[in-house]
């Protein structure tokens, strides 16, 4: 017969192992939770771009969809109006598309410099009212000193 020590000391093993793996499902599912939390969230503020040989290829004409564009700024092909809008022609070096920029320019923004627009493809031109300018990691000081930006520093 089982003394009630026994029964007692049975019991406690049984609780304390319910208890000891309660909290491990808990991390488990707090892993998963935070796991897919951060991938969705890294969808959300990925910037997906076309190129331009890309986006005339698409089937992106005429939509409402808002799209983004990347390439070069032709040289010799910004041209400003005087009703504030900036024509212009990016490249990805294969295929040219006239863009009319409605908006602030960035003070980056020049002629064979990295850029991405987003707007709407209408026939053969893209309408950008945002600009993203790329641009290297090299400065110029005042004096014109070159300073090239070194990772890790």
């Amino acid at each position: 017969m089982n003394s009630i020590w026994e029964i007692e000391k049975r019991f406690r093993n049984q609780y304390s192992k319910r208890m000891i793996r309660k909290p491990i499902y808990l991390v488990i599912i707090g892993i998963i939770l935070i796991t897919y939390a951060s991938i969705n969230l890294a969808e959300q503020n990925t910037i997906y771009y076309y190129s331009t040989s890309e986006i005339l290829n698409q089937n992106v004409n005429n939509t409402d969809e808002r799209i983004r564009l990347g390439g070069l700024v032709k040289k010799g092909s910004l041209n400003k109006s005087s009703d504030g809008m900036t024509i212009f022609i990016v490249s990805d070096g294969a295929t040219d598309i006239v863009v009319h920029f409605e908006g602030i320019i960035p003070d980056l923004f020049q002629e064979n410099i990295g850029v991405v627009l987003e707007g709407n493809l209408f026939g053969e031109i893209f309408m950008s009212d945002e600009i993203l300018v790329k641009h290297d990691n090299e400065y110029k000081s005042n004096d014109g000193t070159t300073y090239k930006v070194k990772k890790g520093i």
